[in-house]
């Protein structure tokens, strides 16, 4: 049997992610199921990692952004809930440029431990895994 420590917690249709370059953290899109599920969700693969599953995450804060990306403003981002206020930011619109797969998958599935190298110097991870939420 599996020690605790063993159990991955897999990323699923939904989950939310961030990038420590954007300003606003994006739920993963995966529009057609590859027919594997975690707990009635849709699994997410190494292979789910293009703009159709990931879109942008507000604007980029990079050194580097994205060369010809739209400038945009943007209301801050305040998480579901809270009742902070956050300022509107302006700058280039975060486009992902992601380089490869996501790294340290879980044989092809991606787990809370995986995450994502964007070309803009920012690092894409997971803050939940999707599974909390409805489908």
């Amino acid at each position: 049997m599996a020690e605790e420590t063993d159990k991955k917690e897999y990323l699923v249709r939904g989950a939310m992610l961030c990038c420590r370059q954007g300003t606003h953290p994006r739920r993963l899109n995966l529009p057609l199921s590859h027919g594997v599920y975690a707990y009635g969700h849709p699994q997410i693969t190494d292979d789910d990692c293009t703009q159709e599953n990931i879109s942008y995450f507000g604007v980029c804060c990079s050194e580097t952004p994205p060369e010809g990306a739209e400038v945009v403003r943007l209301a801050g981002y305040v998480p579901e809930g809270s009742t902070e206020q956050a300022e509107d930011v302006q700058g280039s619109r975060c486009t992902p440029d992601i380089i490869g797969k996501w790294n340290n998958p879980h044989g092809k599935a991606v787990t809370m431990d995986s995450y994502l190298i964007c070309a803009c110097g920012g690092i894409i991870e997971p803050k939940t895994s999707g599974q909390e939420y409805g489908d």
